[in-house]
This record gives C-alpha cells, structure tokens and sequence, in this order.
C-alpha cells in the first residue's frame, strides 16, 4: 500500500497539532472550563472511543460564542474494510449546540489560543462554513484539526501547516 505525500503531511500535521498543543501547549493552553467561561475560537477536544470504549483519539471543534460549537466530520461510508479508515468521505460540518455536543460526546479539554484569537475573522470564517459545500473529509489529509485550525486562521506562519477550507483548490 503506498501513501500519497499529501496524505503523508496530514498525518503528520494531525500528530504534530496532538504533540506540541494538547501535550506541551506551545500556541494554545489549557482552560480550566471550571473557573473561567468559553471564549470565541477555543477549540474543545472530545475524546474518540472506539466500538469497546477505549481512547482512540480527540475530536476537535471550535467555540464560536453563543453557547455554539462547530466541528466536521465524515460520514462515514457504508462499506467496510481499509477505505472505511483511509479513504475520503462526504464531509459534513455541524454547529452544535456546546451542551448538546457534550452530552453525545466526552469533554477531554479545552485549549485557547495564547494572544488570542481575531474574532471578526473568526466570524467570517464560521460564516463561510456553514454556507459553503463542506470540504472532502480524509481521516489524515483534512480532518476537524485542520478545519479548526483554519477557522482560526492559523497557516504556514504560525508553525502548524493548515490548509484553506477548500482543500479541493489547488
């Protein structure tokens, strides 16, 4: 089986996300979602279990104020086997209620972005989302982390790879 260089820096771009900001918080820290209320463009990390309920991985979605969280997904395609997990699916994007969200899925915690997030942009980016057709979903080349991130606008510069929304465009 062969990986195409694309898919290749998406999992690496996924990983890299995982190890320098959920573990070592170099662009984003820690929220302790107790003491202090969600902001604009922090971004909510949901435990992924798998069929026997064990962590698998993180689901991310982003906090857009007004109690609401937008995150993407795959729907998931009805065959079984090795495209299920390397294949591309129909991408789906979802805004949820932040309550809702998190009585169907398991809080693992929630990062903010150190010298904050620009919430116009922020906005325009939500806005374009949710009335574009929503990207191809690939579980390494674009998932929630890369959609994240690029609603927070975070590109090239900011040390994490991210592509546009369009991934499509090139």
């Amino acid at each position: 089986m062969s990986f195409s260089s694309q898919t290749m820096t998406g999992a690496i771009n996924t990983i890299k996300f995982f190890l320098s900001e959920a573990f070592l918080g170099q662009q984003f820290e820690a929220v302790d979602m107790e003491a202090n209320k969600p902001e604009p463009g922090d971004l909510f990390l949901y435990k992924l279990l798998n069929p026997v309920g064990h962590w698998c991985g993180a689901h991310v979605g982003v906090y857009c104020g007004h109690g609401e969280i937008i995150h993407f997904e795959g729907k998931r395609p009805s065959r079984s086997g090795l495209h299920q997990f390397l294949g591309s699916w129909e991408g789906v994007v979802c805004k949820q209620g932040q309550r809702a969200l998190q009585r169907s899925r398991q809080l693992w915690r929630v990062l903010r972005r150190r010298g904050g997030v620009d919430h116009a942009g922020l906005e325009r980016r939500v806005r374009e989302a949710m009335t574009m057709d929503p990207p191809t979903y690939h579980p390494t080349r674009y998932n929630c982390v890369h959609f994240a991130l690029s609603l927070l606008g975070l590109d090239r510069s900011s040390g994490l790879e991210v592509v546009d929304l369009d991934p499509t465009m090139d």
